[in-house]
């Protein structure tokens, strides 16, 4: 179970936009890491870290250093998610093909590494595991994937009682109730490892999200924008970190204009986050190699421990106010008009241009409704009589 290894693990998740570097900082972290003695594991969607770290990225699990293992690239022929989309569609009497189209949806396009991740985590080898995750707009629709794992788990694969009719349905049909019981378990068994998964994510004790951007235009919003999607479904954001500034040792007063814009986005960046702000300056050559990257590491955290959180948490609420019951959900940079309340049956539903999270309610809350919401900067308040 991945419970028994939340105390001595550490994972850190790094996303940002297009060229910024993210595969770059996440081996420099890794690399870093596993020179402290922690065994280590870098693990990509991609396929920028073979480069960084000068290897070949052929094999499934690459030993890049005493301490260091390396995963990357393409999800691999033998595609778990995949495989049961085909067979749960095979099942159904429909084509079969049609499973590459739904494993490419977005959200989904990642689902089969992240079992490859998950059973690498299950193994309880590594300490520290960073993962070199999708590009941000891509990265921003994994939370919902992995929250609808969770919950399709509890909604489709519930236990329930037995039917009075199916030792004759078993009698009389018994390959094909066989059948689609073999899928039905299989199906069970990855959405268990996905919401695992999931919950091991939104431990802010265990995991925490490093996003890397450049000074240019559009990176402020797109931070407000990750920031609002992370807050809402519980993922903590420890760090920014803003790539490829210009050097202080750059002194013509040529750069000076670019310098002027520079320092203006760097200040807007630092006001669309509530994460500490780190700075690499921009490099003659993208670092390769473990002494490369280590300087980079020490540039990118100072004396900050990579692997520790550069800053704390601030997790949802449930409390009672009175005779009422307030939800509390920290949801940083967003705007009124961006948030849209619904009431499920169980639970509330709680969106942010256009993704949503189900947010479970007690027992005790019974059939109560929620009256009203307000935001009011970071916090969204639920008040449920």
């Amino acid at each position: 179970m991945l419970s028994s290894f939340l105390s001595v693990m550490r994972i850190i998740l790094f996303s940002g936009r297009g060229g910024s570097g993210v595969s770059t900082l996440s081996a420099a972290t890794a690399v870093a890491a596993s020179i402290s003695g922690k065994p280590t594991l870098a693990f990509s969607l991609g396929s920028g870290l073979g480069h960084a770290l000068g290897i070949d990225p052929a094999a499934a699990v690459t030993k890049a250093g005493d301490n260091l293992d390396v995963v990357q690239g393409a999800a691999a022929d033998a595609d778990e998610f995949r495989d049961w989309l085909a067979d749960l569609l095979d099942f159904r009497g429909m084509d079969r093909e049609l499973a590459d189209d739904f494993a490419a949806l977005p959200g989904l396009n990642h689902i089969g590494r992240l079992l490859e991740l998950q059973e690498l985590i299950a193994s309880g080898r590594y300490d520290v595991i960073v993962l070199d995750a999708a590009p941000l707009e891509m990265f921003l629709d994994l939370p919902g994937a992995l929250e609808s794992a969770a919950r399709w788990l509890k909604r489709v694969f519930s236990s329930r009682p037995q039917s009075v009719f199916e030792p004759l349905v078993r009698a009389f049909a018994a390959e094909f109730a066989n059948a689609g019981e073999g899928v039905f378990e299989t199906g069970r068994k990855l959405l268990t490892r996905l919401a695992g998964l999931r919950d091991l994510m939104i431990d802010q004790e265990t995991t925490s999200v490093r996003l890397v951007v450049t000074a240019e235009s559009g990176a402020p919003e797109a931070l407000r924008e990750a920031s609002g999607v992370l807050g809402l479904f519980g993922y903590l954001n420890d760090a920014v970190v803003v790539t490829r500034l210009l050097p202080d040792a750059v002194t013509d007063n040529f750069f000076a204009a670019a310098r002027e814009r520079e320092a203006e986005l760097l200040a807007d960046v630092r006001a669309s986050t509530a994460a500490p702000v780190l700075t690499c300056d921009l490099r003659p050559e993208p670092p390769h190699g473990e002494e490369a990257l280590l300087d980079l590491a020490r540039e990118a955290y100072g004396d900050r421990d990579p692997t520790g959180f550069l800053c704390g948490g601030e997790p949802h609420a449930f409390s009672r106010d009175g005779g009422n019951f307030v939800l509390e959900v920290v949801v940083p940079f967003a705007t009124r008009e961006q948030l849209n309340l619904e009431q499920a049956d169980d639970g509330i539903v709680i969106q942010l241009n256009g993704r949503h999270r189900l947010f479970p309610l007690p027992d005790e809350v019974g059939m109560r409704e929620a009256n009203n919401w307000t935001y009011e900067g970071r916090v969204l308040r639920v008040t449920i009589e």
